[in-house]
C-alpha cells in the first residue's frame, strides 16, 4: 500500500471515529422505560445528560399527542430529543386516559369545556404527573420552567391547562387547537365559535384563584395553513384571546416583529414592555399535523417531517422569554388594590439582550464549532448567528448567565 493510501485510510478512519463521537454526543440522553406517573397516565420520559441551560436546573416539557395517536407516536416521530439535549431539558410524553366522550379514539378529555376542573379527569392526571416528576430529585426539575404543548386534541387540552393551571405552566404551545372553554364540537373546529372576549372570560374563570399567574406566562400558536381538520383561523383567535388575557397585568401587548422560519414558517411576535410574550407561527403548505421538521421520521400520518422544526422553535421561545426564572417573574402579580414599589436589580448586575453573534463579539460568550455558551456559567445559548437572541445577566464581573439579574 502506498504512503498516500495509508494517509487517506487513516484520515477516513479518524473522520468516521469523529463522526461517531459527535453523533453519540448529540443524543446523549435516553428514554426511561414507560411508566405510570402520578397514579394514572402512562408516559415516556426523556432524560438528557447535557447540562441544564438555565439557572442550573432542568426544564420540563410536557407534549401531548392528538386523537388517533399515541404517546409512542410522539416518541418515535415528534423530534423532541434534539431540543432536549440542546437545553438539558426533560421531556414527558403522556398518553391520554381515554376518559370522556371521545376517549375511545384516544382524545384528551378537554371536551368537558367550562366544566373542566383541576380535580377531575385528564386535567387532574396531568397536574399529578407534573408534580410527581418535579418531586423526583434525580431529574432536577425547576418548577418555574415547566411548559406544555400539544397537537389537536392535545392542543385543546394545552389551552385548557394554560388557563386552569397557570401556576404550574410557565409557557404553553398550541398546535391546531380550539380556544379555552371549547367542547371541541365539529362546528367550532370548522369555524371558531368562541370570541376573543369570551375566550378571555373563559380563561379567567378557569384560572379562578390562580389568575394572577397568567401575568407571568408566555404563549405560542402554531398551525398549518392547509389544515382541513381544525380551521387555521383558530391560530389568530387564540392569539387574540391570550393577548387580552395577558393585558390584564397592566402592560400593553402589541405586534413587535415578523420573521420567517426555515421550512416555510411565518412568525408574528407580540411584545409587552419586557419583551416577547406571544407568538404565532403559520406553517405554509402544512396540513393537520405536528411540525417535527426535516431530518425527523416516523410517528404516523399526523406528524410532518418536511416543514419547520417546532420542538426547536418552541423550546428556544420558552427559554428566551420565561418570566419566572432569574428575576423574570414567578411571584404572582398583586391584585389591582396593591401598589408595590418595584425593587430595582442590584447595581452589580447588568443585563444584555442581543444576538449570539453580538454576545460573542463583545466577549460575553464563546463560539465553539457554531454553538454558543455564556462566559463563566457556560450556559448553552444556541447557534452562532445574528438572529438568535439571548438575554445574559452579568452577575459578577466577567461571569454571565442566561436569564435575568436576580
Amino acid at each position: 500500500m502506498s504512503h498516500n493510501k495509508i494517509i487517506n485510510s487513516t484520515h477516513a478512519f479518524l473522520l468516521l471515529l469523529c463522526t461517531f463521537f459527535l453523533v453519540s454526543q448529540v443524543h446523549a440522553g435516553s428514554w426511561r422505560s414507560e411508566a405510570t406517573i402520578g397514579g394514572k397516565l402512562k408516559a415516556h420520559v426523556y432524560v438528557p445528560t447535557t447540562s441544564p441551560a438555565l439557572d442550573g436546573k432542568r426544564a420540563l416539557m410536557v407534549s401531548m399527542h392528538g386523537c388517533g395517536q399515541t404517546h409512542s407516536d410522539f416518541k418515535q416521530g415528534a423530534n423532541w430529543r434534539g431540543a432536549a439535549d440542546d437545553y438539558g431539558m426533560v421531556v414527558a410524553l403522556p398518553m391520554a386516559s381515554k376518559e370522556g366522550t371521545y376517549g375511545w379514539v384516544g382524545c384528551w378529555n378537554f371536551h368537558v369545556g367550562m366544566n373542566a376542573s383541576r380535580t377531575q379527569t385528564d386535567a387532574k392526571y396531568l397536574i399529578n404527573m407534573v408534580n410527581a416528576l418535579i418531586a423526583d430529585t434525580s431529574l432536577n426539575i425547576d418548577p418555574k420552567q415547566v411548559y406544555i404543548t400539544g397537537l389537536s386534541s392535545g392542543a385543546g387540552m394545552t389551552n385548557q391547562m394554560a388557563c386552569l393551571a397557570p401556576d404550574i405552566f410557565a409557557g404553553a404551545g398550541v398546535n391546531a387547537g380550539p380556544a379555552p372553554g371549547s367542547n371541541g364540537s365539529s362546528s367550532d373546529l370548522n369555524n371558531p365559535a368562541i370570541s376573543a372576549n369570551q375566550g378571555k372570560t373563559n380563561c379567567n374563570n378557569l384560572a379562578g384563584s390562580f389568575k394572577s399567574h397568567l401575568y407571568t406566562q408566555v404563549y405560542n400558536n402554531v398551525h398549518g395553513t392547509d389544515d382541513g381538520s381544525v380551521s387555521p383561523a383558530h391560530a389568530q383567535r387564540n392569539t387574540d384571546i391570550f393577548e387580552k388575557v395577558y393585558e390584564q397585568s397592566g402592560s400593553g401587548i402589541s405586534v413587535c416583529s415578523t420573521s420567517s422560519l426555515s421550512g416555510g414558517g411565518d412568525v408574528t411576535t407580540l411584545c409587552d414592555g419586557t419583551g416577547p410574550r406571544i407568538s404565532k407561527v403559520m406553517v405554509n403548505g402544512m396540513g393537520h399535523a405536528w411540525p417535527a421538521g426535516p431530518g425527523s421520521s416516523g410517528g404516523g400520518n399526523y406528524i410532518d417531517h418536511t416543514h419547520v422544526n417546532y420542538p426547536d422553535y418552541i423550546t428556544e421561545f420558552f427559554f428566551d422569554n420565561n418570566r419566572r426564572v432569574g428575576g423574570g417573574g414567578g411571584t404572582p402579580t398583586p391584585t389591582p388594590t396593591a401598589t408595590p414599589t418595584p425593587t430595582p436589580p442590584p447595581s452589580s448586575c447588568n443585563e444584555y439582550y442581543s444576538s449570539n453573534y453580538t454576545h460573542v463579539q463583545a466577549g460575553r460568550a464563546n463560539n465553539s464549532w457554531g454553538t454558543v455558551r455564556a462566559v463563566g456559567s457556560n450556559n448553552y445559548m444556541g447557534y452562532y448567528n445574528t438572529y438568535t437572541f439571548r438575554r445574559l445577566a452579568e452577575t459578577s464581573p466577567g461571569y454571565f448567565k442566561v436569564g435575568y439579574c436576580p
